[in-house]
């Protein structure tokens, strides 16, 4: 498996961030169109943004989260040696939350246990800021 560009680390990463914010589950069509694209993320990641344009409360937290990511990853962008681990801890834990049963409840989960830290910045966390 490829490790994700930066710019499919922030599509995924505002996405999973988007699912923990909601209140309901997704609609059953929603979860198994997750799950498929789960089973070729790197070449579907692309899909994400639309299904959160399908739903308008996915969308609206998916667009804020976006751009928290966005200025974020400007500074990153140095950081490649360690951003290819992250991804593929990224990827793997996407997948895990793309593939279960209630991904809302998934990137909940996640999400409480601390790994939610994936769209903060590195550095911050370094200097006990983040």
């Amino acid at each position: 498996m490829s490790s994700l560009n930066p710019q499919q680390e922030k599509i995924l990463t505002a996405f999973v961030t988007a699912l923990a914010q909601q209140e309901e589950s997704l609609p059953a069509g929603l979860q198994n169109q997750l799950q498929a694209i789960s089973q070729n993320l790197e070449t579907r990641i692309v899909e994400l943004p639309v299904i959160a344009a399908s739903l308008p409360s996915l969308n609206q937290a998916y667009q804020v989260a976006l751009s928290d990511t966005q200025s974020e990853g400007e500074q990153e962008a140095t950081l490649v040696s360690t951003n290819q681990d992250r991804s593929a801890k990224l990827r793997d834990r996407a997948i895990q939350i793309l593939t279960d049963p209630d991904p809302v409840q998934a990137a909940q989960r996640h999400q409480s246990r601390g790994i939610g830290q994936i769209a903060s910045n590195p550095l911050k966390r370094l200097f006990g800021r983040g």
